[in-house]
């Protein structure tokens, strides 16, 4: 088995992630200084404005875990022994799980990828513990995600390949502090800003605004028309809370904001890449300006050096969660289309550039540590005991198409309980090789030219003699 080390694999890029932190004079570093200093800021930049820590806003109440010294003693797997399908391979079945990625492993878009299904029921033939991790959503529950994944997979009548397996982005925000949910206000965004609150009132959310909303409630926050998103129907704000509708920012202490009933964003979730990328970038600007969330205010700290970030998001504005940080993704269509990262990237340009500071952000799907850690919690507990207790896993395979989610997401996760994480890198999705790109820059531990070559590869490695050509002739 390859020994995976997990800090050897490279840094965030530079030219994705941060910009160049000029020294203590205000200078910007050279071009080569630049180069040699692009691991030094990837790292500045992700610890100063980027985090997917918990922080006590979710709680990741996890299983006690075993220890490194406390793992057990795993059968040797350097060779195939087992015949497949046999009680012996489904007993080392059971020590290794899998997380599938979706979009461009088991689909296309609305595509199917043929060997997904074959590959989907080798695993549930040995017993061997799977679950689907996707960096999608934003619009769809956890169910409707499920059945949408059967059809597309081509998976007919009740067999049970599918289940309740589905992880999307935003669904470990189900931990969120339960305070939050009961008194907090989200304000929420999406492809589809009516779905994504009711997704959200399903995880136990009480207050969800969108940004129909607030049109209705005051047209002037949004200069242009159209003054609605399609689908949405704008509802009342909740406690009778109401807007500040004057010319001018309000002037206020902190009496009148409490007593006179006005309108507090706690949190801003961005469930997906939104439709009218202008509106919301508007809003979200005006929140994270504000005092505490205030709509309607500015905070004094703005533009204060003498602060944190020049005093940017230094006055209790609402933390950012957005979903995920995935740049592209891929569909039907023969280029790889642009997701919920693109609108990120463009947000952070605009905040940059009206502030002069980097935009404060926290973040889900993966390859966040949040995500990975829920699916890592949510593998020990399947196929668990009656009692609760859950059975260990030596190491799970991570199948995906996205270099920069999938695959670095399994290389730098590190589960306490000393669980391998091992990312396998399929041809059929957004990572092509090029004559410029001849390997990922996340290197997995093989590439291959599918999900069910994929899933073969890792029997195999685990000590089960099953070939591909056996399969596709069941």
């Amino acid at each position: 088995m390859t020994n995976f080390s997990k800090g050897f694999y490279g840094v965030v890029s530079s030219e994705i992630w941060c910009d160049p932190v000029p020294d203590k004079e205000g200078e910007y570093p050279s071009s080569e200084a630049q180069a040699e200093g692009t691991e030094e800021n990837a790292v500045r930049f992700l610890k100063s404005a980027a985090s997917d820590s918990p922080d006590g806003d979710l709680e990741l109440n996890f299983v006690k875990r075993r220890t490194l010294d406390e793992q057990p003693v795993w059968p040797v797997t350097s060779s195939s022994t087992a015949s497949p399908f046999s009680q012996e391979a489904k007993k080392l079945a059971r020590s290794f799980g899998f997380l599938y990625d979706c979009d461009g492993v088991l689909h296309l878009g609305d595509q199917k990828i043929r060997s997904a299904k074959s590959a989907l029921r080798l695993c549930r033939d040995h017993d061997s513990r799977y679950l689907f991790l996707t960096n999608g959503g934003g619009n769809t529950t956890e169910e409707q995600k499920a059945a949408s994944l059967k059809k597309k997979v081509g998976i007919d009548g009740v067999d049970d390949l599918i289940g309740d397996r589905v992880i999307q982005s935003h669904t470990p925000l189900r931990k969120f502090r339960t305070q939050a949910k009961e008194d907090e206000t989200i304000y929420i965004t999406s492809l589809d800003p009516e779905r994504a609150r009711n997704i959200a009132h399903s995880y136990g959310f009480r207050n969800v605004i969108t940004s129909t909303d607030l049109l209705e409630q005051y047209e002037h926050i949004y200069p242009f028309a159209p003054k609605h998103i399609f689908n949405s129907k704008g509802r009342a704000l909740p406690n009778a809370t109401k807007l500040w509708r004057g010319t001018d920012a309000m002037a206020y202490d902190a009496a009148e904001l409490k007593n006179g009933n006005y309108l507090k964003i706690d949190h801003v979730f961005i469930f997906n890449d939104p439709r009218d990328w202008s509106l919301e970038t508007q809003i979200i600007h005006d929140i994270l300006a504000s005092h505490q969330g205030y709509l309607g205010t500015l905070s004094h700290k703005n533009g204060d050096k003498s602060l944190e970030n020049g005093g940017w998001q230094q006055d209790g504005q609402p933390k950012v969660w957005i979903s995920n940080l995935d740049l592209l993704w891929k569909t039907e269509h023969p280029i790889n289309r642009f997701g919920t990262g693109a609108f990120l990237h463009a947000f952070r340009g605009v905040w940059k550039e009206s502030t002069g500071h980097e935009l404060l952000f926290k973040y889900m799907g993966k390859p966040s540590r949040i995500t990975y850690e829920y699916a890592h919690d949510s593998l020990l507990r399947a196929n668990g005991a009656a009692d609760g207790r859950t059975e260990p896993l030596r190491r799970v395979y991570m199948i995906g198409d996205n270099p920069e989610s999938d695959v670095r997401g399994a290389l730098e996760f590190q589960p306490e309980d000393g669980t391998e994480y091992v990312p396998i890198l399929v041809k059929t999705g957004v990572w092509r090789q090029t004559e410029a790109e001849r390997q990922p820059r996340w290197e997995p531990a093989v590439i291959v030219n599918d999900v069910l070559d994929a899933v073969v590869w890792a029997m195999r490695n685990e000590g089960i003699d099953v070939t591909r050509e056996a399969v596709e002739k069941m």
